[in-house]
């Protein structure tokens, strides 16, 4: 197979990649990178560079790894995002009305009085 060559600017640095696989391929790849380098940089806008390329790596691993293991990366859609929420509330709702601050009926509540 044929290696393809693809020139990829990344925080102000200008790669050479070369592969074997399309260059169709290695155009998703390297906007992925750019996508994620975008990401860390809105959040830390304070980082170097390599700071900002670190991070970018370390969340797109935390991505192949949780696909290896069949898990859905961070974030999920709004409707997945509103239905833990609704259950979360839910949850909280049970326990605050089934709470009971004083169980004891022989126990007085104490006085707020001065």
């Amino acid at each position: 197979m044929e290696k393809r060559q693809l020139r990829i600017d990344v925080l102000g640095t200008s790669l050479v990649i070369q592969s074997d696989e399309s260059a169709e391929y290695l155009n998703r790849l390297a906007a992925h990178v750019r996508a994620k380098i975008e990401e860390v940089k809105g959040r830390y806008t304070f980082a170097d560079p390599l700071t900002v390329a670190v991070l970018a790596a370390l969340n797109i691993a935390d991505e192949m790894f949780k696909a290896r293991d069949g898990r859905e990366p961070a974030g999920g859609t709004d409707e997945e995002i509103a239905t833990v929420a609704e259950k979360l509330i839910s949850r909280i709702d049970d326990d605050l009305l089934s709470y009971t601050p004083y169980p004891d009926t022989d126990t007085e509540a104490p006085s707020t009085e001065s």
